[in-house]
């Protein structure tokens, strides 16, 4: 396109006569128009298979990614515990490869979209006036051209940002896939039903409507879940014939849940470095000047619609056996609340539900704290793993509140047994306390 810009402005500058100088505009307008509607349609087909380029491998922060991106956080000077926080999120190789690429397409639409031919040092004045002479047919011919290049022109820059936004949504749409890609087909099947949005995104990529529309969140076909399963298969038969600290550490990550927590990981940093980063974009904000504003709740909803779907599904299995562990002690643990004497311990139940979130924590700082090969280190401050035990400190206390609310009697010391067991848990798991937990230790005191 730079090549045809530069040649074009080096025929007009010949100074050439007013007819080939309004169809040479309207040729340079219409193959600008052209090229950035072929480039979006590339764009999308590339973000359509970004999930190839996942290999699972663990960074923390954005020091490995590519070097001309710079983190919003660092073109100011404030600094302080969120930018430090932030270097400690985990995120694979994927989000880097796309927001690398969504940088350098939206830097080249910029600069095709600004591709123009200079102003002949005359003024364009000679030329409308030279125009008025000619032909009835060659004026006619040339308003239409000029309507033909203004409409490409208007319907390229909406195609811009209708691929900028069908981009984000393909790479929510990849994580998804990416997160429950280990499931089995009858569990995929349903997890498919119940994940099913209520609107769906057009891939806004033909230049006439076609009326086919793509499913959010939709799963892989049946056969490409088979190969992905056939290949972390072959990816765990390898994983035998690693030696020593490898093996574990591959077979550590090849399960289900490294995937969920990997996915959370990618979603964190989605949010928090790369939808700011592609917004501010020159070509976005100033080149294009497209009004994002209306598109950003929509793609809020979804994101918000995503992780906690991902996160839900992490947290319900072990909500499930913290459950699990309270309803067995407290109503199945043969302890006579009616009769029960004064307290001088907790109930081992207490100890059991407590142990269990301290196996829950080794797991989960096992996989998204610590990353191997040449830069292995460790992260022992992970947003995600707050974020957990917030809500499993939440479920506990729920699941406390309701099933001592099922005991019909209580001796004064099996409500003083209750209340410590309480106090146990709530001094123990101070720091992760939400107003949801504080709400439920209030109401079990109370009862």
């Amino acid at each position: 396109m730079e090549l045809v810009v530069n040649t074009a402005n080096d025929i007009e500058a010949i100074d050439m006569a007013a007819e080939p100088a309004i169809i040479l505009a309207n040729l340079i307008s219409q193959l600008k128009a052209g090229l950035i509607l072929f480039l979006c349609e590339l764009w999308d087909r590339d973000a359509q298979a970004m999930n190839l380029h996942e290999t699972w491998q663990l960074h923390h922060g954005t020091a490995y990614w590519p070097a001309f991106y710079i983190a919003r956080r660092d073109r100011s000077d404030r600094s302080g515990s969120p930018a430090e926080l932030a270097e400690t999120i985990a995120n694979t190789e994927l989000v880097p490869v796309f927001l690398r690429t969504a940088q350098t397409i939206t830097q080249q639409l910029g600069t095709l979209h600004m591709a123009a031919l200079q102003p002949r040092k005359g003024g364009r004045a000679q030329g409308t006036a030279a125009a008025a002479q000619f032909g009835a047919g060659f004026d006619e011919g040339q308003r239409v051209q000029g309507e033909r290049s203004r409409e490409m022109t208007e319907l390229a820059v909406r195609h811009v940002k209708h691929t900028f936004f069908g981009t984000l949504y393909s790479f929510l749409d990849t994580l998804h896939v990416l997160a429950f890609s280990t499931l089995p087909p009858s569990e995929a099947a349903m997890q498919a039903l119940s994940t099913a949005l209520p609107y769906s995104v057009s891939s806004a990529l033909s230049v006439q409507a076609t009326g086919k529309r793509r499913q959010s969140f939709s799963l892989p076909a049946k056969k490409q879940q088979q190969q992905q399963q056939l290949g972390w298969a072959a990816l765990a038969a390898s994983s035998n014939a690693l030696p020593g600290e490898a093996s574990r550490a591959l077979a550590r990550h090849n399960t289900r849940s490294f995937y969920i927590l990997a996915t959370l990981c990618n979603l964190t940093a989605f949010r928090m470095f790369v939808i700011p980063d592609l917004l501010h974009a020159q070509a976005i904000r100033h080149t294009f000047k497209l009004d994002v504003g209306g598109s950003l709740p929509q793609l809020e909803k979804l994101f918000r619609r995503l992780d906690e779907l991902v996160f839900g599904y992490y947290v319900r299995d072990r909500a499930s056996q913290l459950s699990q562990i309270v309803r067995r002690g407290v109503l199945l643990g043969g302890v006579s609340w009616a009769t029960h004497g004064m307290p001088r311990d907790s109930q081992p139940y207490v100890a059991e539900a407590l142990l269990f979130l301290v196996f829950t924590h080794a797991e989960l700082m096992d996989m998204i704290g610590e990353v191997g090969g040449a830069e292995h280190h460790s992260v022992r401050m992970q947003p995600l793993a707050r974020r957990v035990f917030e809500k499993l400190t939440a479920c506990l206390a729920q699941d406390l509140l309701e099933n001592v609310r099922r005991v019909d009697v209580f001796s004064e010391g099996g409500m003083l047994q209750c209340v410590l067991e309480a106090m146990v848990v709530r001094r123990t798991l101070a720091e992760y306390l939400t107003p949801s937990a504080l709400e439920s230790f209030r109401l079990l005191h109370a009862y």
